[in-house]
């Protein structure tokens, strides 16, 4: 199907941006980037936000900030840069931010990496991104930035109709450890059985499940064969049944955790299921398998299938093809080392973000040199705002040479996460307690002082979750958050009175004087 006029092109064509004399590709001073996102240890987060960072700090001409979303000082910092990079929120309070942004004339750019409208039932995804407000937020988040950056092809065209610009940037790998060896003809044996093994999140529930009565009965026919699990324990329990020496379980970790657990595997499974969210998906096991020297058997499906014929994995259409591939690499320890060094190469020679990174920055330029200059005159708060140095920002740490993040280390940053979290759960007094903290610690602190409100509100609190949301309205009048919350509170309140009117007299209800006030 011919691509829709919105969709512009893939990071992998815009080596020529950064090739040639073309001016306007030409900043006078480095380019201010910020990536907003989380800043745990899951793979998201690393492959997406941090490991970039790191990789576009080491070019000339840019100065990379990474800053979290519940950051003290997160507005100053968006406002200041001059070309942001949002991950996926529901946080409303990011289209008051582009918006200002397009008044200041700088672009803003969302990051996706799944296709969030078809997350299955059994993902805990879901129950985020299933009801209506969520995929609004989804879809008006893509359709206000100025460009939305994707990890697939496939990805890329099911947004195609709601982008302005689209560019790919698959997942790169930051490190790749020396290729790891095998004892070559080496049979399998107790001292050294032969590892299978899969580790993810519980979002891979059904795909897993759909191939372990085949595996586990195929398991039980071998001698000297193991297969090891690294996830939720839910993903475990069919396995259960197997003998120790047919099975190994090991709980979900960090990142760096789940990378040490893959070398102690020969064989790693990637099965997904045949729905648009999985054909969307990125090809990161196959990057961790190949990082790890582990010889892949992966699903023919859509993040897989560019590697039909490289050598590098071996691809299945079903459970039978699964088992076959599994006796062929058991019987041929050659061709495990074979695919293993061969994956190995592959990513070795084409995904390292070292050498995608100039790329990836080269779109960035070309989005701040096409930027649409300010729109009239800029209110003076919000310029004020905007052209603050991010380098003076409070609680900024450097990380290396033009390379920065804002998090939440102080202790009241510390104390709203906690309250933000607490409320996210629905522990309102919890919340309450630690957003209360959070604005002992920082009077000034607006959105502790608006999540305190909300979670005031949500208790029956209302005259203490007014005075929460006036303070933090009047400190800072950009934020709508507040102002939205009162507006909420004082209309329910007006319609509390107009009940109570109406229940003492049914008769009282006269037009009004032109004050607003009632007739005599």
């Amino acid at each position: 199907m011919p691509e829709p006029p919105q969709y512009k092109r893939s990071v992998q064509s815009t080596e020529a941006l950064t090739q040639g004399s073309e001016a306007r590709l030409v900043l006078t001073q480095p380019l201010r980037l910020v990536l907003v996102g989380g800043m745990g240890s899951i793979g998201d987060n690393l492959y997406r936000l941090h490991q970039p960072a790191a990789a576009l700090a080491q070019l000339e001409g840019v100065e990379v900030f990474e800053v979290h979303p519940q950051a003290r000082h997160h507005d100053a910092a968006v406002l200041a840069a001059d070309v942001v990079l949002f991950t996926m929120s529901l946080d409303v309070e990011v289209f008051r931010l582009i918006h200002q942004r397009h008044q200041l004339g700088r672009p803003s750019l969302c990051e996706v990496n799944d296709y969030l409208p078809d997350v299955q039932a059994w993902n805990p995804a879901h129950t985020s991104w299933s009801d209506r407000r969520a995929l609004f937020c989804f879809d008006q988040l893509i359709s206000r930035c100025d460009g939305t950056q994707v990890t697939t092809e496939a990805l890329a065209q099911r947004l195609a109709d709601r982008a302005r610009r689209i560019d790919v940037v698959p997942n790169q790998l930051q490190e790749l450890p020396a290729l790891r060896f095998f004892p070559a003809a080496a049979p399998p044996s107790a001292e050294r059985p032969l590892v299978i093994g899969w580790g993810g999140s519980i979002g891979h529930q059904e795909d897993l499940r759909t191939i372990s009565p085949a595996l586990i009965a195929w398991l039980e026919r071998q001698r000297h064969v193991r297969f090891e699990l690294m996830c939720d324990p839910l993903l475990a329990e069919p396995f259960a049944a197997l003998d120790a020496e047919r099975f190994r379980f090991t709980m979900a970790g960090s990142l760096a955790d789940y990378l040490a657990w893959l070398e102690r595997l020969d064989i790693g499974l990637a099965p997904l299921l045949p729905t648009e969210f999985n054909r969307c998906r990125s090809d990161v096991k196959f990057l961790e398998y190949a990082s790890r020297s582990v010889a892949a058997v992966l699903q023919n499906l859509d993040p897989y299938r560019h590697l039909s014929g490289t050598g590098a994995a071996l691809l299945f259409d079903n459970t039978d093809g699964l088992i076959h591939q599994l006796e062929h690499l058991v019987n041929e320890p050659a061709l495990r080392q074979t695919i293993a060094s061969t994956a190995h190469a592959l990513v070795g020679r084409d995904r390292r973000l070292a050498q995608h990174a100039p790329a990836r920055l080269a779109v960035y330029r070309d989005l701040a040199q096409r930027a649409a200059p300010a729109e009239g005159p800029v209110e003076p708060l919000l310029q004020q705002a905007a052209v603050r140095p991010l380098t003076s920002l409070p609680g900024l740490r450097q990380l290396a040479t033009r390379h920065w993040r804002l998090g939440v280390d102080s202790p009241a940053d510390q104390q709203r996460l906690r309250g933000v979290e607490a409320l996210q759960r629905g522990a309102l007094a919890e919340a309450a307690e630690a957003l209360a903290g959070a604005v002992r610690l920082d009077p000034g602190d607006v959105h502790a002082l608006s999540f305190l409100g909300h979670a005031l509100q949500r208790q029956g609190r209302l005259a203490e979750a007014l005075a929460a949301f006036e303070r933090a309205a009047s400190l800072d009048p950009l934020q709508s958050r507040p102002v939205r919350a009162l507006a909420r509170l004082h209309a329910r309140a007006a319609r509390h009175y107009a009940e109570r009117a109406a229940a003492l007299n049914p008769l009282d209800d006269l037009p009004q004087g032109p004050e607003g006030s009632d007739r005599p």
